[in-house]
Order: C-alpha cells, then structure tokens, then sequence
C-alpha cells in the first residue's frame, strides 16, 4: 500500500519515490525517478521531472514544475505559477536535455507566486523571492529578492518576518516568535536557532505546521 494521498487524476511513474504523510493533488505528474519527500503538499498540475528531487515537508503550489535537476531542499515553499527554467539559451530546433543546468534551493526558502528562477543557480537557505521577480544569480542565506532582475533588498527570518538589519555591517536580531538569533557579519547573515527549531524535521512523523501568531 502507499503511504501518501494521490488523487485519481495523478500520475506517479513506476520508479517514482514518494514519503508517507504527501498529498498529490489533481493532474500532478511524478516521472520515473523523480523523488518527493515526506509531508509534502503537491498542488494541481504539478510535475516533478527524471531527476527532479523535492526535500521533506515542501509545499509546491498550482501549476508548478520541478524539472529534471532542480533540487528542493526542506521546508522549500513554491507559491502557484513560479517558474523554474532549465536552459540557458533555449532553441526549438535544439534538445538540449543532457544539459540541464543544476539548481538548488536550499532548505526554507520561499519562491513567490509568477517569480522566475533562472538555470544553474543557488538559492540561500530561507531566502525569500518576492512575487514576481526573476531571479538572475545566485542569493545568499536569508536574502529578501525583489524585483526584475532580483535586487536584495534585506533580509528575512525563518518565521517569514524582515529582519531589522542592514545589508551590510555588524549586528544583531532576535525574532520574538521563534527564539532565533541572527547575526549579520558584512554581508552575510548566519541563525542560531531557538529552543524549538522549526527548520528541523524529524523523519518518519506526521508533520503538524505551525499556526501564525
């Protein structure tokens, strides 16, 4: 028996892996080889590519493709309509399909609704892309990303909040929800987790969100 919820209307390809506790919504297709992670909520018309791999307690919204390596971390969440591109310089008179460029989205990042990522880029741990922007370079762990091409415009917490913190210099920030501590030093920001840290999963559970103060 599968551990995981699939609609009638899904696909999962013999060879597809997929943990307990997911949930595969309508028209979501899962090609042979692809791997999705436990907890995680696939919405309608979802693909996951050969080797497209989704991490732990992932939220991938509506109409949305992971293609063939593009890598989700946990805790990744892709708001409806986001767009992954795997191919620089595309031609229809081409197949460039041994050429996908790796993508890696680290764990707690959040892609915001019709943002676009571009090939071959890294996307720091819980950066945030804000709605509609498009993502030209790799960003660095909590980064807030607005903007056509993406700009960083501050930083973000693991709880979604702005931190209160320069882009560059010395300092310190504590979120009043979660305990953390994040500490700029340059231009990079680092987090000491709380008491309970809510980017940590423990495997083989059903995982319970947590609800906004």
């Amino acid at each position: 028996m599968n551990n995981y919820f699939k609609h009638e209307t899904a696909i999962v390809n013999e060879n597809a892996v997929v943990g307990c506790y997911t949930k595969i919504w309508h028209f979501c297709h899962l090609d042979s080889g692809s791997r999705v992670g436990e907890n995680c909520n696939l919405g309608q018309g979802v693909y996951i590519g050969q080797t497209g791999v989704v991490g732990n307690a992932c939220r991938i919204g509506n109409n949305v493709s992971i293609f063939s390596n593009i890598i989700l971390e946990d805790f990744v969440f892709c708001a409806p309509y986001m767009v992954f591109t795997h191919i620089s310089f595309p031609r229809a008179c081409i197949t460039r399909k041994n050429n996908f460029a790796k993508t890696i989205v680290k764990k707690g990042a959040t892609l915001g609704a019709n943002s676009s990522i571009t090939p071959g880029i890294i996307i720091g741990m819980g950066a945030l892309i804000a709605a509609g922007a498009t993502l030209t370079k790799s960003c660095p762990d909590w980064a807030l990303m607005v903007g056509v091409p993406a700009k960083q415009v501050g930083w973000v917490s693991a709880y979604g909040e702005k931190i209160s913190l320069p882009l560059v210099g010395q300092g310190e920030w504590v979120c009043i929800n979660t305990g953390d501590k994040y500490i700029l030093d340059n231009n990079s920001v680092r987090r000491i987790p709380g008491k309970i840290d809510i980017l940590e999963y423990k495997p083989g559970k059903k995982y319970e969100r947590l609800v906004a103060k």
